[in-house]
């Protein structure tokens, strides 16, 4: 149960990014309302997170026979896409900073509480996709990863937060997107496989060497270039 952990490692360090330098700051200013409602909004961004996983969870073991396998075909190449969007084009979430952000500190108490409402939810939907179509053990199992996961992600976020680490976020979060696009290539992979694999010979070599030629050179490309224009080479 690697992959949830991982999964839930990375979504979480997006998580926290967010929510914990504006508890620290609410902390520090003795802004106790805008604290409280920083954590009701992510308990209902977590809440309803968990109650629309588990429903996805339970339709899916549902299906057997060839409804299971078109569906896990579909839903492989469709988070394959999703990876591809919002890792390798999009690049998301390039600043790493662990101030607070001033935009969210000049919001209301219902503006702080829906920001993270939406940022809990938003976050852990998207790992609950990931992890759908790519596990098959117990649900015991998958749970306990994806909590140690998102727990990891919040002690790392809050350490550097607080001035105790000096813990490059960047780059960790840097390797696992590299991690997460090579599972891309797994489950478009697989998806071809299980849709074409009847008709088109190694349709799983194929999906995978696809995905990872242009994503890792479009990645790797872009940073290459950046970290030359930067001021870290003399």
């Amino acid at each position: 149960m690697f992959a949830p952990f991982i999964i839930c490692l990375r979504e979480g360090i997006e998580i926290f990014l967010v929510v914990i330098p504006l508890l620290v700051y609410f902390r520090k200013n003795k802004l106790y309302g805008m604290s409280k409602s920083a954590l009701l909004g992510g308990a209902l961004g977590l809440f309803i997170a968990t109650l629309t996983g588990s429903i996805m969870f339970s339709q899916a073991a549902l299906l057997n026979g060839p409804s299971a396998e078109l569906f896990d075909g579909l839903l492989g190449i469709v988070i394959a896409g999703l990876i591809l969007y919002s890792i390798v084009l999009l690049r998301k979430t390039r600043n790493f900073s662990t101030a607070p952000n001033q935009q969210f500190i000049s919001l209301s108490k219902r503006g702080v509480f829906t920001i993270t409402a939406i940022t809990f939810f938003r976050e852990l939907l998207e790992a609950t996709l990931f992890i759908l179509a790519s596990s098959a053990g117990s649900m015991l199992l998958v749970a306990s990863s994806s909590i140690l996961g998102l727990s990891v992600a919040a002690l790392i976020v809050y350490i550097v937060s607080r001035g105790i680490s000096n813990f490059n976020i960047g780059l960790v979060f840097y390797m696992l997107n590299l991690f997460l696009v090579g599972l891309g290539a797994y489950y478009l992979g697989d998806g071809l496989e299980v849709l074409l694999g009847s008709y088109v010979p190694d349709a799983f070599k194929l999906g995978v060497l696809v995905y990872t030629v242009p994503s890792y050179f479009i990645m790797l490309k872009y940073d290459l270039k950046r970290y030359i224009n930067s001021n870290k080479i003399k």
